[in-house]
């Protein structure tokens, strides 16, 4: 019974072991920062602008066409909420 109680001593040390080493590895700042993650647009640039629609827009197809996302969703008045970005349709 002791060599069980010492294989599970062992196991429970070599996980702490790794989540240390995982933990220092994860903290050392090599991933990208945000200014590396955005794009460069380059000086006095901007991101290109999206065409503006109305708030809500009647589509021909029975239904409200959101204005964040372009998704068409059912015509019915009790859906307030896009079925794919959840922005409000009203």
């Amino acid at each position: 019974m002791a060599a069980a109680w010492l294989w599970v001593l062992l196991y429970v040390l070599a996980f702490v072991a790794f989540q240390l080493l995982l933990y220092r590895y994860l903290q050392r700042g090599s991933g990208p920062t945000v200014e590396q993650a955005a794009p460069d647009y380059g000086e006095g640039e901007s991101a290109p602008q999206r065409p503006a629609q109305s708030a809500v827009e009647a589509d021909d197809q029975e239904g409200v066409r959101c204005r964040h996302c372009g998704t068409l969703n059912d015509g019915e008045s009790s859906y307030t909420f896009c079925r794919e970005c959840a922005e409000r349709l009203q």
